[in-house]
């Protein structure tokens, strides 16, 4: 007997990949990301997962499980777009951990939500309103069309045939979305990463999510999570021995031997990499500052809206009397201040997609900035007015060579669960300082927390000193966080206070960095009192860096820095004995070419911005501007960069290296 098969599988896959494709399109139009061959490749991948998700459904079941389909989609894709306007980031699978901490933020992160997002939820109503209403009423008036296929053979054999069918389609498509990433014309060609290497190991995000759309960026987020899948693409290269220089006073003496004695394939590329990196040498600034005590301070949430003498005169001071970099950036990831503050303390670039300073608590670095102290017999500690809630501070600093963290609870300093109400950063120099101000050497780290977000609520000292803002046209969430300022500039002016006091104000440098711009203010109240646009070019990311002494005539830097410079840049003012290619950054008064990388491979310099996720080149001025050969060879070495550092950081490199420089001198 015939039996007549009703094909309501490929009905579903039709209306499902509508669905996925529809949500990518909407993304690309809320992002302005290009269209070009990329959304071909998201046509594909939709086609995929539409018939894909169709095989899960039972009829029986069908509303049910595709509302489960649909509205996971929703969630994820509105989370993630409007997770990119807050933190400019998709969020990874490998931070959720720390997502999950920063919970009590939801209600600012909605606050600032884009409207077009919501444009998301008219693919999900259609289809919902379509399963749910109008197939029952096409169906009634004999409207809807049901696809047959005639098989003389039982119904059984019949749904075996249509699943087999749908599986050589996805193979099929598999094929050829496989083809899309690895036909050249397919892939720009100032694409830092291959897509076939980006879609395996989308560590990423932006780009990814660019590339492949956010659905399949996330699934494929899930996979390498999951499955720990690597690329083959390490790039290796012998050491070629350089043309030897004349010595002179500014010769650094270095030691090649000890990257021949990890004598493990794994390390062949980084070490090959350091022996190629050219070794920078002394100059004018080296020792500038050496013997004197150090004091480094993260300045939490800030952005150069802190450098104003008439609101923040102690700031003011360091800045217009030491050494200020008028370009510098602390670039936006998945885990800002942790990693932000991790690439201040090692000079490498951290994992943006994952909370390095977390994750990599266990890892060791000898070349990090509290082991380079402590080799010059400073006392070493790091102090945070705040307990470790976000951050496993405890371990990674000492791990970091930290002699002793302290956190808010070890300095007694009166704190509380509600997150808004977050200490003061006078009680940080307060309770801080007497730990290290009497020894004879000192290198103290402290993390500031008082201009934390939120600025939508009430707060102590979003609220102290609103006074001195009445003659200011801001609105209530710029006056809170100008408030809270206050209270970090007034630690600033007490930590002064304290060092002249103690005769150690000459002898001490003082240096400020942000970690990261002040989220929850919207980049139009940003606009209004910055003199640049934080719209364009990852402006928003602009933030003080200082280097300051009494006694050192400073001065202005434009050179393009970033917080990976910090360290060696330290290192070289000290005259402390470094090796220049174990760093990422660059000691800034060295010449080379300055530029800033940020997590996503976008990077900007002097001629203009490179942005990673478009492929696209915006120069400041169109007279003067890079052929297209010197950004791609630029490109390289940004990518390379990145991927050097995220190997040192999953490997552990310099753990490893350090114990066989200790196995070599004991031999």
């Amino acid at each position: 007997m015939k039996q007549r098969l009703e094909k309501q599988i490929f009905k579903n896959s039709i209306i499902l990949t509508t669905y996925i494709f529809s949500v990518e399109l909407i993304i690309r139009y809320i992002l302005k990301l290009p269209v070009n061959y990329s959304v071909l490749r998201i046509l594909i991948s939709s086609l995929i997962l539409g018939i894909f998700f169709s095989l899960l459904i039972n009829n029986k079941f069908k509303k049910t499980i595709i509302t489960l389909i649909t509205t996971i989609i929703l969630i994820y894709t509105w989370f993630e777009t409007n997770l990119y306007f807050y933190l400019g980031f998709f969020m990874g699978s490998e931070n959720t951990e720390q997502g999950m901490k920063v919970i009590d933020y939801f209600k600012e992160f909605f606050t600032s939500v884009k409207p077009n997002t919501f444009l998301l939820l008219i693919p999900y109503i259609i289809v919902l309103l379509y399963y749910f209403y109008l197939e029952r009423k096409l169906k009634e008036k004999k409207l809807e069309k049901t696809i047959y296929f005639t098989f003389e053979i039982e119904s059984i054999k019949s749904k075996i045939i249509t699943y087999l069918i749908s599986i050589l389609i996805i193979i099929g498509l598999s094929l050829l979305y496989f083809y899309t990433l690895k036909a050249p014309y397919m892939q720009n060609k100032l694409q830092q990463t291959s897509n076939i290497d980006l879609f395996i190991n989308p560590e990423n995000a932006n780009l990814a999510a660019s590339q492949f759309g956010v659905v399949t960026y996330g699934l494929s987020d899930i996979l390498l999570s999951k499955f720990n899948l690597k690329t083959n693409n390490e790039y290796i290269y012998k050491y070629e021995e350089k043309e030897s220089i004349p010595e002179n006073d500014y010769t650094r003496y270095v030691d090649n031997d000890i990257f021949y004695l990890l004598n493990d394939s794994k390390y062949n590329q980084l070490n090959n990499y350091f022996l190629n990196k050219e070794i920078t040498p002394k100059n004018e600034y080296t020792g500038l500052f050496e013997g004197k005590n150090l004091i480094v301070i993260l300045l939490e949430s800030v952005n150069d809206i802190i450098l104003n003498e008439e609101l923040y005169p102690n700031i003011y001071k360091l800045y217009s009397e030491g050494f200020s970099f008028e370009n510098n950036y602390s670039p936006r990831n998945a885990c800002a201040t942790g990693n932000n503050e991790f690439s201040s303390i090692t000079s490498l670039y951290s994992i943006s997609n994952t909370c390095t300073l977390n994750r990599y608590r266990n890892n060791t670095y000898f070349h990090s900035l509290f082991n380079m102290f402590n080799n010059e017999n400073y006392i070493t500690g790091s102090y945070h007015n705040y307990f470790d809630a976000y951050y496993s501070r405890k371990r990674s600093h000492l791990n970091l060579g930290s002699k002793s963290y302290q956190n808010g609870n070890d300095l007694e300093i009166n704190l509380t669960s509600e997150y808004k109400e977050w200490p003061s950063d006078i009680d940080l120099i307060e309770k801080a300082l007497p730990n290290f101000i009497n020894e004879e050497k000192f290198m103290s780290y402290l993390i500031t927390v008082t201009p934390h977000q939120p600025y939508i609520v009430n707060s102590e000292y979003g609220n102290k000193y609103l006074d001195k803002l009445i003659d200011y046209d801001y609105n209530m969430e710029m006056k809170r966080y100008l408030s809270k300022l206050f209270e970090l500039d007034a630690a600033i002016g007490l930590l002064l206070e304290k060092l002249e006091e103690s005769s150690k104000l000459s002898d001490t440098v003082i240096v400020l960095f942000g970690d990261h711009y002040p989220y929850g203010l919207k980049k139009d109240n940003l606009n209004n009192i910055l003199p640049y646009d934080t719209k364009i070019n990852n402006e928003v990311d602009r933030t003080p860096f200082i280097i300051y002494n009494s006694e050192s005539k400073g001065e202005k830097i434009y050179k393009y820095t970033s917080l990976v410079d910090i360290l060696p840049t330290l290192l070289n003012l000290f005259n402390i004995n470094y090796d220049p290619r174990l760093y990422l950054g660059n000691d800034i008064f060295s010449d080379y070419h300055d530029l800033v990388i940020f997590a996503d491979g976008s990077w900007q310099d002097k001629i203009g911005f490179y942005n990673a996720s478009l492929g696209e080149f915006i120069p400041k001025d169109k007279n003067n501007t890079y052929h297209i050969d010197e950004l791609i060879s630029v490109n390289k070495k940004v990518s390379l960069k990145l991927e050097i550092s995220t190997k040192i950081i999953k490997n552990n490199y310099f753990e490893h290296l350090n114990n066989k420089i200790k196995e070599n001198e004991y031999e």
